[in-house]
């Protein structure tokens, strides 16, 4: 029993001493109740739409303020052309545009019938498919209404139109999503967990005070993670697009661009993360914890980012993934040019430069 006893004080030292380890220990089940309860869900909240009102009477004002109204639906524009509408998909991100035809009062008391004319933006199928489902129950709704006005009974007539993805496919949503597990797998976790080695087993002490810059010890070990990371990229477009008949509308060139800015994005991730780690297990559970479940729930790639909690919308900016989506959905689904996601691009630079040079810092030649 002494041994075991000296044993375990020997591990329980070993833990206290690794601050890393036990910190994420104790974390872990704290981040994945959180993470879990607050992004799993099916709901959305306030999504952003565009109603067309060509009609501009009563019960067009009351259909629109039944909607707003909702907690479902955040107006954000109201064109007055169906060339509006395609721009505000574009400038506005809106999910969702509702065109109300003229005479709609006059349709429902004369004709008995309305029709309602929904424009989805079907690049997300499920969100997509829930926003459709939330129209229908609130005209639903106001149909119940009027027709308990005592006026003979109407109904509305809901004609749907697809866009970005008129057949459906679910492939649509899922290969943004997957080409960017695969660069965080691939370039982040890899680079993490290299450049952590180099650090355990003394190599990176070596290598840092030869002549080279430490710039270039970095950089020289992250680049072919990179490479194997892009290979890997074309692969997935290569088979989504012939096998899966999944278009890429915009840009070759700049879809390449854009995944490789991603990857540096990535790679200055894994960087940073072996710098604050002492092991390779270390860069892992952070990489791990603290890049790739972010990037699966708070990047919009499975679920929706609009019906969560305000803080981890905020907290879903300073990952790259969610910016990098979006981006690769508006080039090879809505053919977007370079003016339409500078900003995504920009916002994935500035993250590199940042963590870059913050790696760079953590990196002492004494070592």
């Amino acid at each position: 029993m002494k041994e075991l006893r000296m044993i375990l004080h020997k591990e329980m030292i070993h833990i206290m001493r690794d601050k890393i380890t036990l910190f994420l220990v104790l974390a872990i089940p704290i981040m994945l109740v959180l993470l879990f309860g607050f992004t799993i869900s099916t709901e959305i909240r306030n999504a952003k739409i565009a109603i067309f009102d060509q009609a501009k009477d009563s019960q067009s004002q009351t259909l629109i303020d039944k909607i707003s109204s909702s907690g479902y639906f955040q107006v954000v524009a109201y064109p007055e052309t169906e060339s509006e509408i395609d721009q505000d998909f574009k400038d506005l991100d809106i999910k969702l545009a509702i065109i109300i035809p003229p005479n709609f009062e006059g349709s429902l008391e004369n004709e008995k019938m309305a029709t309602l004319q929904i424009i989805d933006d079907v690049s997300d199928l499920n969100v997509a498919s829930i926003l459709n489902n939330y129209i229908l129950a609130i005209c639903h709704d106001f149909i119940n209404e009027y027709n308990g006005q005592g006026l003979e009974d109407g109904s509305i007539d809901i004609v749907t139109n697809m866009l970005y993805n008129p057949e459906a496919n679910s492939v649509y949503m899922f290969v943004p999503g997957i080409i960017t597990l695969i660069m965080i797998i691939v370039t982040a976790l890899m680079s993490s967990i290299t450049l952590a080695r180099e650090k355990e087993t003394g190599t990176m002490r070596m290598l840092l005070i030869t002549p080279v810059k430490k710039v270039y010890v970095i950089v020289g070990k992250v680049i072919p993670y990179m490479g194997l990371s892009l290979i890997s990229t074309i692969m997935i477009i290569v088979i989504s697009v012939f096998v899966f008949k999944m278009p890429i509308n915009g840009s070759i060139a700049l879809l390449l661009l854009l995944c490789i800015i991603f990857m540096f994005t990535a790679a200055s991730f894994g960087m940073m993360i072996s710098a604050i780690s002492k092991t390779q297990i270390d860069a892992m559970m952070v990489t791990m914890m603290g890049l790739f479940l972010p990037t699966v729930l708070l990047s919009g790639f499975l679920f929706p980012l609009d019906n969560m909690p305000m803080i981890f919308q905020i907290l879903a900016d300073i990952f790259p993934a969610k910016w990098f989506i979006i981006a690769i959905k508006d080039v090879m689904i809505k053919g977007s040019g370079f003016f339409d996601i500078w900003k995504y691009l920009g916002i994935l630079i500035l993250m590199a430069i940042v963590l870059i040079a913050l790696s760079l810092g953590n990196v002492d030649k004494r070592k």
